[in-house]
């Protein structure tokens, strides 16, 4: 019987009381990996910045960063399970 795994690849970090999906300051931390390394990538939807720009603050970014150390760890779980090592 095969095993099956749950990993998160993305989280929400956003003000409480504010949707986590479409809040506007809601920013999306998702890890992703191109065959090179997972890296993060960050995405906040808000009509008042620019496009490929991302706003928060020192609150936000330490939750941020927290949030993206565990999904990286996550991923190299996932990579260590799989290749047997």
């Amino acid at each position: 019987m095969s095993r099956i795994r749950t990993t998160p690849i993305s989280v929400a970090v956003h003000p409480a009381g504010q949707s986590p999906i479409y809040g506007e300051q809601a920013i999306h931390v998702l890890v992703d990996d191109e065959s090179g390394g997972p890296f993060i990538v960050l995405r906040q939807c808000n009509d008042y910045i620019k496009p490929g720009e991302v706003r928060m603050d020192m609150d936000e970014l330490e939750a941020v960063v927290i949030a993206a150390r565990a999904l990286i760890q996550s991923h190299r779980d996932v990579q260590e399970e799989s290749s047997g090592t």
